[in-house]
């Protein structure tokens, strides 16, 4: 989901949902399920509608197409005013760098960055595999780029290397000591749970907050479904009862 807010000088984006190129965009768009991704042009033409408006970016993605995600932290870095990136439950893989796009960059104690090795899917031949290999590499030199811009002055391009290499979770507290961020206090947001098959070491707390979320939505509709039942029975009755009036005149 993006949803914009405007006001005469500032603006507020939110991105909720996984990262995906323009043409999965137009699919999902066009069958009324945008709302769970994110693509360029969708937010393109929402940052159009705020030029020269001091801009804040709320995060809360698993991440997605390398592509798209780069464009869009290009779209943020180019706009023409003061920007602030915020997490408002996790910000992971290609998610960062729209983060670190930002001027600023601010997230809850609570909250989570998670950087990691990019992937891909392929099948041919030996050439083909190396071809990708290279290309992976190419894709990781970029994304470790934009982390050692945001690191802090003690912070090796070694420990990034690392740090990708091994899938590296922070919560707001740990991601102050590698990066140059600043730490809010802990909010009650839930991470989004979306493409996540690539991750390997997700935090104990984002699974214990995915299930207490679940078991809070299936109890919901176990609700709904007997109110709805409720209701149903009753016009039966109702129907019954006035055929049987029918019935004895």
């Amino acid at each position: 989901m993006i949803r914009v807010e405007n006001s005469a000088d500032k603006a507020e984006i939110y991105i909720s949902g996984d990262i995906i190129d323009d043409d999965e965009g137009a699919i999902v768009s066009w069958w009324g399920d945008g709302d769970a991704y994110q693509w360029p042009s969708d937010i393109k033409k929402q940052l159009d509608d705020v030029k020269g408006k001091d801009l804040t970016v709320y995060i809360n993605s698993s991440g997605g197409s390398v592509p798209a995600g780069v464009a869009i932290a290009n779209m943020i870095k180019r706009h023409d005013g003061h920007t602030t990136a915020v997490v408002d439950g996790w910000c992971c893989s290609i998610a960062t760098q729209i983060f670190f796009a930002a001027d600023d960059r601010q997230i809850p104690k609570n909250a989570y960055l998670m950087i990691h090795k990019p992937a891909t899917g392929i099948v041919g031949n030996a050439d083909d595999l190396e071809k990708a290999i290279t290309f992976l590499n190419t894709i990781q030199e970029g994304m470790e780029t934009v982390y050692n811009d945001a690191a802090n002055d003690d912070v090796t391009p070694e420990t990034i290397h690392d740090m990708v290499n091994n899938e590296t979770w922070l919560t707001g507290e740990q991601a102050k000591q590698y990066f140059n961020v600043t730490v809010l206090d802990s909010t009650q947001t839930v991470a989004k749970a979306g493409k996540s098959e690539n991750m390997k070491n997700i935090p104990d707390a984002i699974i214990a907050a995915w299930k207490k979320k679940n078991a809070a939505d299936d109890a919901e509709q176990k609700a709904k479904r007997q109110r709805l039942q409720k209701d149903l029975n009753n016009k039966i009755t109702i129907a019954v009862a006035k055929a049987k009036g029918v019935l004895a005149e």
